[in-house]
């Protein structure tokens, strides 16, 4: 009886689990460095303001590699703690999309359908009557945190643990988007047709005026040829440089219909940088912007250990409202000192 006591006297917890597994549960004495790799089950950027509104997502989900730094454990008691995480990852969006009325679809059975459906199948009724277009756009960001995260879970127990914490962001974005705008739809109709100085200068103002080309601390060479794009064969540079960067040059088609006439000024590489540009195009870093991560943590195995984690930053910026949630699986490799 007294080996028993012995062996399951709650002090001596950490004994008991090394003599259950027989492996010393290893404990972070100063920080841990844990790379690893992620997979997005979802992933959404969002756009608002100044009238405007745009969604992104991520078409082809594919493996990001990440880095976190965790500083030890700051116990409050032996279930509840916190701790200091520094993550860092990056991550494309290369899917927006927009619907519009499917030309195949009968009307009199979908106005028949509205006028006797609930809201909910009405949805299911219009999503039946659209097609949806994808926009061709693409967006880089690249991130990360600092964030103080309080978690519950005792890893002498059973090893898993449960979190979440707030914290600071920097945030740098690279990229273009499309707002639908008919203002700019109108202003691709009107400005080819002036002369290319002109123009190009007006396409310049266009995208400084969307408030989302920073020139203080976005990228020195996209702001260089975009301030000079009426300069030398600056605009041809601007498609070599757009395409090193990944850009899609897929555009909607009223952008190639207009262009296409002017085949004769413009080279096709430059026409290339014009159907890019006609998007609006994001050059933009925010610093100490608010960020948040909830996550659940399983167990070592091996030398792999998983986690489940919902994040994000959300700030403002030159009138919009910019905010970035990624719900995702990783698997990481402690490394602990």
């Amino acid at each position: 009886m007294k080996e028993i006591r012995e062996y399951y006297d709650p002090k001596d917890k950490a004994n008991k689990v090394d003599r259950d597994l027989g492996v010393p549960q290893k404990r972070i004495r100063f920080f841990s460095i844990q790379p690893g790799a992620t997979y997005d089950l979802m992933s959404d950027l969002d756009f608002g303001g100044r009238g405007k509104h745009a969604d992104m997502g991520n078409a082809h989900p594919k493996a990001n590699f990440f880095l976190d730094i965790r500083s030890q454990d700051i116990k409050i008691n032996e279930a509840f703690g916190f701790q200091f995480l520094f993550h860092t990852a990056s991550t494309v969006f290369d899917r927006q999309s927009y619907s519009v009325p499917n030309p195949k679809a009968n009307s009199s059975d979908s106005s028949s359908s509205s006028g006797s459906s609930s809201s909910s199948s009405g949805t299911r009724e219009n999503s039946k009557n659209s097609v949806t277009s994808d926009l061709g756009t693409r967006m880089n960001v690249d991130y990360n945190y600092i964030i103080p995260t309080f978690y519950w879970g005792n890893p002498d127990v059973d090893g898993f643990r449960a979190g979440f914490g707030v914290g600071f962001a920097n945030i740098r974005m690279s990229g273009n988007v499309d707002f639908r705008d008919p203002a700019d739809s109108y202003a691709k109709l009107l400005l080819p047709y002036t002369n290319r100085p002109v123009f190009l200068e007006s396409l310049t103002n266009y995208q400084l005026a969307s408030g989302l080309v920073d020139l203080h601390s976005g990228d020195p060479v996209f702001n260089y040829l975009l301030l000079n794009l009426s300069q030398a064969n600056n605009l041809e540079l601007m498609g070599l440089y757009l395409a090193s960067k990944g850009t899609p040059f897929s555009t909607d088609l009223l952008s190639l219909i207009v262009y296409s006439q002017f085949k004769n000024e413009y080279t096709p590489l430059e026409m290339l940088a014009l159907a890019a540009l006609s998007r609006t195009n994001v050059n933009m870093r925010a610093k100490q912007v608010f960020a948040y991560m909830v996550y659940l943590e399983t167990p070592t195995f091996g030398f792999v250990k998983f986690r489940f984690s919902l994040h994000g930053p959300i700030f403002k910026d030159s009138g919009y409202t910019v905010s970035m949630t990624t719900l995702e699986l990783a698997a990481m490799v402690p490394i602990d000192f």
